[in-house]
């Protein structure tokens, strides 16, 4: 035996049999390995969804324990969900599901800036009618030049925005 002494009455056993420990240990590398692999592949397939995202500065990510849905729409007008096509049918059983299982579902809109307001408002009203309260439009952070904001931090009127368009004003809209 491995922890055997020839004289079991005067020496206590000082060896320990480390192969369980080993085996242990190996299960759990194991175990990482492949949820690691789960990972990169759901991060792979956001990633082939060719996106724009429009600039906003308010676009920080919100500290939030519940996983959101994510509702993509891509340049084709083609609807994700969480880097999966689908349609809307499809997403609505994902919401009930969600639902079904004790939680508020969350959605977070992902839309290509130079798709039409139509197709986005679409999703959205769709998502609002399954129930979705908590909806987020996915954006880029953009900066703003402080001096050229006006009272609560927007855009002075006639001000360029990041991207060298004109404010509101700009466009000779005048009030009744």
């Amino acid at each position: 035996m491995a922890g055997a002494t020839q004289n079991d009455d005067e020496e206590m056993i000082s060896a320990i049999n480390v192969t369980p420990l080993v085996d242990i240990f190996l299960v759990l590398l194991i175990i990482f390995m492949v949820t690691a692999n789960l990972f990169i592949q759901q991060e792979k397939k956001m990633r082939e969804i060719q996106l724009t995202l429009p600039t906003a500065a308010s676009g920080l990510v919100p500290d939030n324990p519940q996983v959101p849905l994510n509702v993509i729409l891509d340049r084709q007008e083609k609807l994700y969900l969480d880097g999966t096509e689908t349609t809307l049918e499809k997403i609505g059983t994902e919401i009930d599901r969600r639902r079904e299982s004790g939680g508020d579902p969350q959605a977070v809109v992902s839309a290509d800036k130079d798709l039409s307001w139509g197709r986005i408002t679409r999703v959205i009203d769709y998502l609002k009618l399954k129930g979705i309260g908590n909806l987020a439009v996915n954006v880029e952070e953009q900066t703003i030049d402080p001096s050229a904001t006006g009272a609560g931090g927007a855009p002075a009127p006639g001000a360029a925005g990041a991207d060298g368009t004109a404010g509101a004003a700009g466009t000779g809209a005048t009030g009744g």
